[in-house]
């Protein structure tokens, strides 16, 4: 497997409740570095000869939540969130700061793809090797922050299911939609925690066209190895030095 990589992406079928792994060669994940790449890889090769008839809130559109290989690492810890944009109907490749890109990781996915739209309002928890769709009608309709709040509280009491000495301290991470999204906006994003958005691209509403509140996860295992950590560092800190000399 390609150095930065977990090797393993989640494909979820939302309107059948299905869910599955999926690979990619390392051909591709070199030739196609990154969520960004990878994400514009995978929208051409799954809707590139029907992309001008697909409507980007319709059940059709597919919604992507890419790492890269340096997330986690001081290059890089963003998320790009991504699918045929309501925006404009083109690719924007959104990205998010914050953990979740991290967390996805450490459970040991490079990746998320969502298809289809559920039936009902759902969220989907992930922790390490367990996946669920769980319902989402307590909190369909309520703002970002009351979200936030009940999808924390549930998602540490799944979580200590899984994991019995799991610490309080350090909550899963989450990316969700408020109100906007629900409502199918076409600049509607995708927030993470209280502080972090992709903001780009009105994939917020994509979410809310598939019935989608909220993606939770939470991983317990390592991060992938990168080729060269020592030169990792090293080029952090020349990336940091030439930011703050601007």
């Amino acid at each position: 497997m390609v150095n930065g990589y977990a090797g393993k992406f989640l494909e979820i079928d939302l309107a059948n409740k299905k869910i599955k792994e999926i690979t990619f060669s390392e051909k591709i994940l070199q030739d196609y570095i990154g969520g960004r790449g990878l994400g514009v890889k995978i929208l051409w090769d799954r809707l590139g000869n029907k992309w001008e008839t697909i409507d980007p809130l319709g059940p059709e559109n597919i919604l992507l939540m890419l790492t890269g290989p340096f997330t986690g690492y001081f290059l890089g810890a963003r998320t790009c969130v991504t699918g045929k944009s309501p925006q404009g109907n083109g690719i924007i490749g959104s990205t998010v700061g914050g953990e979740f890109g991290v967390e996805l990781k450490c459970a040991g996915y490079d990746g998320i793809i969502f298809t289809g739209k559920a039936e009902e309002p759902s969220y989907v928890f992930i922790c390490d090797d367990n996946i669920e769709i769980k319902n989402a009608s307590h909190i369909w309709g309520k703002t970002s922050r009351e979200s936030m709040r009940y999808l924390v509280k549930d998602s540490i009491n799944d979580i200590k299911r899984i994991h019995p000495n799991y610490g309080e301290f350090k909550e899963p991470s989450i990316l969700y939609i408020g109100p906007a999204g629900e409502n199918k906006s076409r600049v509607a994003a995708v927030a993470a925690k209280y502080t972090h958005a992709a903001g780009y691209g009105g994939y917020g509403g994509v979410m809310g066209s598939k019935n989608l509140k909220a993606v939770v996860v939470k991983g317990f295992g390592p991060l992938p190895d990168v080729i060269d950590q020592n030169k990792m560092l090293e080029l952090s800190q020349k990336f940091s030095e030439d930011c703050f000399a601007i």
